[in-house]
């Protein structure tokens, strides 16, 4: 998936966006849920699914805010404009997430232990940027995922989900990781 220009799963053509990168890969988990960014964070919040803590779990959805300025006023206020799917977090905190950004599906590195740094001492990838500078940005104005992060939705403990197996897996595969590497205890 990392790298298409498309997003067909089971024959259903999904929006080319970040928003529909998360529908079809909780598509592919055999979930439903569907929308916008701001959709999806309130659907998480409706169900208690919602959460802040700084270690997420695989399969998480990651919502951001200001990753651009979506009502073109060259403020710092747009909640909600992107969405990405945790694949994996290391011991250190260090995520990696999948998203569809400007460039297509890729990899996204975050560390909220850290999330004004982009690179740590030793040139280790702590957060990507995800929001473009502009000549128009304040010194205020964040690029980095860490900075933007607003919230974690693990959308695939909805009631309607019997276990974690199912869901976590079939997200692991959208986004081309192995499941076996997450294995864990029920």
């Amino acid at each position: 998936m990392v790298g298409a220009r498309s997003i067909v799963v089971s024959g259903v053509k999904y929006r080319f966006d970040c928003s529909g990168f998360v529908e079809a890969s909780l598509a592919s988990a055999g979930l439903d849920f569907q929308g916008s960014a701001r959709d999806l964070f309130a659907t998480a919040r409706e169900r208690g699914l919602l959460h802040r803590r700084h270690r997420p779990e695989v399969g998480d959805v990651a919502f951001f805010d200001d990753t651009y300025d979506r009502d073109g006023d060259g403020r710092f206020n747009d909640p909600l404009t992107h969405v990405a799917v945790v694949t994996e977090v290391r011991s250190d905190g260090t995520m990696e997430l999948v998203h569809l950004g400007g460039s297509g599906i890729a990899k996204l590195a975050m560390s909220l232990r850290d999330p004004e740094v982009h690179k740590d001492a030793d040139g280790k990838l702590l957060n990507d940027y995800l929001r473009a500078a502009s000549s128009k940005d304040s010194h205020r104005v964040h690029h980095l995922s860490g900075e933007l992060w607003a919230a974690f939705g693990s959308l695939w403990k909805s009631p309607a989900v019997a276990s974690w197996g199912a869901p976590a897996v079939g997200l692991l595969k959208m986004v081309g990781q192995n499941p076996d590497r997450f294995a864990r205890s029920e």
